[in-house]
């Protein structure tokens, strides 16, 4: 019985220090970008330990498991924009802001009045994805970048079909490349 005591209590201390790590929904802190993973993906420094940060509501392509077309180009983007620069970081409003790669969920401001998804968008590198309650507060700006981008035919956009639903479709890509 006071095996299962202390059992017990140490799985509630456990609890109770894993449960303070977990940020404050919709919380804002600055941060330094220290590494860029892709397009839609970051690494700050929090406490001495490096946190990966996962952009809201965007989709870059990708740049490991398969390479797609713009990939390099929305990793070098965000490298450019983000790398070494001290940013705001705006985390999702949900309850726990991590995603289930235990990736920290946050929008990116790059000075007081401008998004990192907003850029990216912009330059035709990126599409609006994963637009869920609680985290659609800057759904109209980030559509409008996008059609934006669309319009002009920027990048992702520059070939019909390329961008779906679901992603970035590589073989309309090389269908049309040849």
């Amino acid at each position: 019985m006071r095996r299962l005591f202390l059992v017990c209590f140490l799985f509630l201390i456990l609890f109770i220090s894993t449960a303070c790590t977990v940020e404050e929904k919709g919380k804002t802190f600055s941060a330094t970008i220290v590494q860029v993973v892709d397009g839609d993906t970051v690494k700050i420094k929090q406490d001495g330990k490096l946190v990966t940060i996962r952009i809201l509501n965007i989709d870059t392509p990708e740049t490991y498991r398969e390479k797609q077309a713009y990939g390099e180009e929305a990793k070098q983007f965000a490298k450019k924009v983000l790398l070494n620069q001290k940013v705001t970081i705006e985390l999702s409003a949900k309850e726990n802001p991590y995603d289930r790669y235990g990736r920290l969920l946050a929008y990116i401001w790059v000075d007081e009045d401008t998004l990192y998804e907003e850029m990216v968008l912009q330059e035709g590198l990126a599409r609006v994805a994963y637009l869920f309650e609680p985290d659609t507060k800057y759904a109209k700006r980030l559509y409008e970048a996008e059609e934006k981008a669309r319009k002009a035919k920027r990048g992702v956009w520059s070939v019909d079909g390329y961008v779906t639903e679901e992603g970035f479709d590589m073989s309309v890509w090389l269908e049309n490349a040849s």
